[in-house]
């Protein structure tokens, strides 16, 4: 015989139904009916209190919640006893007061109805993520009121912390996942960087910028750039600004590899980024000028590699190939046994070193290999590039 623990699960599961009914504008569908075996348990001690147990979870004893259509049977086994035939909640009341959630109810209609009356452009969305909209109802006027200022100042340019809302400095972050949804929509698509996944920089707001470590290989380009020294870290940013002309750009992985580079003309070292790669597509600068990067012969050295081609496509790659492969591997240590197919944008002879990696769960890091072959490589790669 079906129990309340039994109809609690069958009535949260409509409750989802209730609400986007009441969305829709339709009927709520109450009374509603709720299936479930209603026949008696063959022990008639176990019937016996499974029917107490269920007219006691009920409306007729509790005032709300379901109710029980009874039905009288009259039989040699059990006698004339009353038994359900029919269970069902009469009203969306009862089935909200039953679960728990009036309350939720009642915040997700009043979230609906705030947000039809300042931002109606919504209104697919919220068709489509009641759920979403369940979780987060309590906090609408702080959604709206971020959207609704962004949407009259976009690409504000400043922190979080600055613009002048009410709500608490941490709420933009707490929310990141709706609000950036919400302004995919209600922006203009001049406002919305849509190549970029990180909330400030796709929607033009200031935050704490990674530091991006870069050495002057030259003296003569620090020189012309203005910087006193030839080591130093800059914000994403500023590296992204700087004027530079006629360079050469090389990349490796490990910080004191950039700082043993040789010195070679007109060109600058950047180091440390890892799958950070990408942020470097900021750097228009890097369109027009020779780049190379050097990674560890392994899995996640071929993807950043790929990474780098996919806004800089000439980039070249040095020792990350077979051939290296073959020359240092009495340097190989085990690699993370990541599993991945190959990385779009490899040559030939790359694709063929990334199998070698991945198959032999191969790594061979930069920072192994001498420093006179790397000094040789640099220089030698310099004068084909001059």
């Amino acid at each position: 015989m079906i129990q309340p623990d039994d109809i609690r699960y069958k009535a949260e599961r409509i409750y989802m139904e209730l609400v986007q009914s009441w969305v829709e504008g339709r009927p709520d569908g109450c009374p509603r009916v709720v299936t479930g075996c209603k026949q008696p348990n063959p022990d008639l001690a176990i019937a016996a209190k499974e029917t107490q147990c269920l007219r006691d979870g009920s409306k007729e004893v509790l005032g709300y919640g379901y109710s029980v259509q009874w039905r009288e049977i009259n039989s040699r086994k059990f006698g004339r006893n009353r038994f359900p035939d029919g269970i069902l909640f009469e009203t969306a009341d009862d089935l909200l007061r039953f679960i728990g959630k009036t309350g939720e109810f009642v915040a997700l209609t009043s979230a609906v109805n705030r947000i039809r009356s300042v931002l109606p452009q919504l209104e697919p969305w919220i068709r489509k993520n009641l759920r979403s909209l369940t979780r987060t109802a309590t906090e609408i006027e702080g959604l709206v009121e971020v959207v609704s200022f962004i949407k009259e100042h976009p690409r504000p340019g400043c922190f979080v912390r600055e613009l002048p809302l009410s709500i608490d400095t941490k709420f933009i972050e707490q929310h990141e996942n709706i609000l950036r949804q919400w302004l995919d929509i209600l922006l203009p698509t001049y406002a919305i960087r849509a190549d970029e996944e990180h909330f400030e920089r796709r929607f033009g707001l200031r935050y704490a910028e990674p530091q991006l470590l870069i050495r002057f290989l030259d003296s003569a380009i620090q020189a012309e750039l203005g910087f006193p020294c030839e080591v130093l870290s800059l914000p994403l940013q500023t590296l992204c600004e700087l004027p530079v002309r006629k360079a050469r750009i090389i990349i490796v992985e490990n910080k004191v590899n950039l700082l043993t580079l040789p010195r070679v003309s007109r060109t600058i070292g950047l180091g440390g980024l890892g799958y950070g790669i990408s942020l470097l597509r900021y750097a228009d600068f890097m369109a027009g000028m020779p780049v190379t990067y050097w990674g560890d012969l392994d899995v996640e050295g071929f993807e950043i590699l790929s990474n780098l081609r996919k806004f800089c496509p000439h980039a070249k790659s040095l020792w990350m190939d077979q051939a290296a492969i073959d020359r240092w591997r009495c340097f190989k240590v085990g690699g993370t046994g990541k599993q991945t197919t190959p990385p779009a944008c490899l040559t030939d002879e790359e694709r063929a070193a990334f199998e070698i990696c991945s198959n032999e769960n191969l790594r061979i890091e930069q920072e192994r290999l001498p420093q006179s072959e790397v000094s040789a490589a640099i220089k030698l790669d310099d004068a084909q590039n001059g």
